[in-house]
């Protein structure tokens, strides 16, 4: 056998499958009009996927798709495991604002960050001059956001959780 031809028999698979560049394609076509060895393989690369499809396959079994839907329905993440770190992390977020400002504070904080939010959509408005926030804010917010970040981190972990094999 020619190195032509084990060239040409190891992309008859990929020129069957139209995945051969054209100029690769060119040329293993004109091997085939001229090597009859190879065109013989070339037909028989080409009838196998019709050859493959008539056979066809077995029926599953009638409890297959019952079985597998139980499964999945019992190995399902709860609301609460899902959703559970992320009402922590707003509880946590509520107890550091506590902390570093007192109830008062905190109710201060909301009222000065609703005027800001009001600002803000005046401001997108063309109402009013941009706020600058105050540092203390923009720490808590950090802070907040920081938080926030961690628990979706968490979801997209719990949510990619896939199910326990035992």
């Amino acid at each position: 056998m020619a190195t032509a031809c084990v060239h040409a028999r190891s992309d008859l698979e990929a020129l069957v499958d139209g995945d051969l560049a054209d100029a690769r394609a060119r040329e293993l076509r004109a091997h085939l009009v001229e090597c009859p060895s190879c065109r013989a393989h070339h037909a028989e690369a080409s009838s196998l996927p019709h050859r493959l499809a008539a056979v066809g396959g077995p029926a599953p079994p009638s409890g297959l798709v019952d079985g597998v839907l139980r499964r999945i329905h019992r190995e399902r993440v709860g609301p609460v495991r899902l959703w559970g770190p992320l009402v922590m992390e707003i509880a946590l977020s509520l107890v550091v604002l506590w902390y570093l400002s007192g109830f008062d504070g905190l109710s201060l904080l909301v009222q000065r960050e609703a005027g800001d939010a009001g600002a803000l959509i005046g401001w997108g408005l063309g109402q009013a001059a941009l706020p600058s926030p105050p540092a203390g804010d923009v720490f808590l917010l950090l802070v907040c956001g920081l938080l926030m970040m961690t628990t979706l981190y968490h979801l997209t972990l719990l949510s990619r959780q896939g199910p326990r094999l035992s």
